[in-house]
């Protein structure tokens, strides 16, 4: 009997709508990967009365729900995929009990396999991003509890045409300050094998700070020239590593 593809959780970054991460859940999906991409509170209805009161523990509890949806109740096998600030929420987000090898102590089915970041933030347990890296000058925090983007084309998109960087950066998105502030309180990559992909080209996360993501996160180290969005700039070659690392996640399991 044919072995059913594990299930990917894709965790978006910060000032960002799904539709960045469009072509990239389409490719996996074209390889037979079921694609989940759970919408962040601090990323969605940015209009909101109550979106200035939403925390990085609104954004962990919502992919929590989807990690147990489809872990206890469907028992399905899942590689989380994580972008930027994705990589906290992720990170945060997984308990230790959702975990392959965990259950599968116990005799149950699916679980979490493998966690693959990429230009993704990672924090010890216990801090937050403005107590480890302090404000951003690349941030424009807002009266009204939300905060943006500055230089977004430059930033983000460093490694897109120019037009097709304006074109992104006029779709970028306010998030909610609090998820700035808000600790973590867990650490997954400490109880789960994780894969960081180094995007050398970033200009919002210096290769350099994303090797040391990777050595606090114990990694395999994996490196690609993209930088901040290769799912907009390398899709075919995002998908191709993200790919690898799931099919070699599947055979250690077995």
């Amino acid at each position: 009997m044919a072995t059913e593809k594990p299930s990917i959780v894709l965790i978006q970054g910060s000032f960002q709508t799904p539709l960045v991460y469009a072509k990239l859940a389409a490719g996996l999906r074209d390889l037979g990967y079921p694609v989940i991409h759970p919408t962040l509170p601090s990323c969605t209805d940015v209009e909101a009365d109550d979106f200035p009161t939403r925390t990085m523990e609104d954004d962990t509890r919502t992919v929590a729900e989807t990690l147990q949806q489809l872990i206890e109740k469907e028992e399905r096998s899942v590689v989380v995929v994580m972008h930027s600030y994705g990589g906290i929420v992720g990170s945060t987000a997984i308990p230790q009990s959702l975990a392959y090898t965990s259950r599968q102590a116990e005799g149950k089915k699916g679980g979490v396999l493998h966690l693959f970041y990429y230009a993704a933030f990672v924090l010890p347990e216990g801090t937050s991003v403005v107590s480890t890296f302090g404000e951003s000058p690349n941030n424009y925090v807002t009266s009204d509890g939300r905060f943006r983007i500055m230089n977004g084309a430059k930033t983000l998109y460093s490694d897109l045409p120019d037009a097709e960087a304006a074109l992104w950066e006029s779709r970028l998105i306010p998030q909610s300050y609090l998820v700035q502030t808000t600790p973590t309180t867990r650490a997954a990559y400490e109880y789960l094998p994780s894969t960081y992909l180094i995007c050398e080209g970033d200009q919002a996360a210096p290769a350099t700070f994303q090797g040391g993501f990777a050595k606090l996160a114990r990694a395999e180290i994996d490196r690609c020239s993209a930088g901040h969005s290769p799912m907009l700039s390398e899709p075919e070659m995002l998908v191709g590593k993200i790919a690898a690392v799931v099919d070699k996640a599947v055979a250690a399991s077995v």
